[in-house]
């Protein structure tokens, strides 16, 4: 089996060659389903990040589940470690990481008390596992969750197997775009 290192470089890769055009196309089928999927619109807390320009837009969902009056919380760096701050809004004055302008981070949040949330990553497969770009964030942030962890990506980021850790957190479900 490959190292996660190539499998980074090669999932890199295989996301560069899509179009802006399938980027959003993706992105938009993958909106509908978030929209659309039953523990999102029973769910109250949800847990999201904002995308680099390399990761599906999930924007105009979170905006929807803003207008329906959910508390969206966002991953912020503290202390050299990340929390989740509930936000208020998808934009913002604040240049975050990867220069990311990112809204004010509100009040902290406990990761357990969120419902869903929402991860990037480099890869998936369809039994949960999960590779990000090498940083362990997402394998710190969700170390205590227990609820629905949905791991979000285009299609070509789909993976028939990926190296695994022991540190590293399954993804309850894996939404890939068609």
């Amino acid at each position: 089996m490959k190292t996660k290192a190539e499998y980074r470089q090669q999932l890199k890769a295989a996301i560069d060659a899509l179009s802006d055009a399938e980027k959003e196309r993706q992105s938009r089928h993958l909106c509908e389903r978030l929209l659309n999927a039953p523990q999102l619109q029973a769910a109250n807390r949800i847990g999201i990040y904002l995308p680099l320009p390399d990761e599906p837009d999930l924007r105009p969902a979170l905006s929807e589940f803003l207008r329906q009056g959910k508390q969206l919380a966002l991953p912020f760096p503290q202390n050299n470690r990340w929390h989740f701050h509930n936000i208020t809004s998808l934009q913002g004055p604040a240049s975050g990481p990867w220069n990311l302008t990112t809204p004010l981070a509100g009040k902290r949040i406990e990761t357990t008390t969120l419902e869903v949330i929402l991860v990037p990553g480099r890869g998936f497969t369809l039994q949960g596992q999960r590779i990000g770009r090498g940083k362990g964030i997402y394998d710190q942030l969700l170390q205590h969750h227990a609820h629905s962890r949905i791991g979000m990506g285009f299609n070509c980021q789909k993976c028939k197997e990926l190296p695994s850790e022991t540190h590293d957190i399954l993804m309850t479900e894996i939404y890939v775009a068609h």
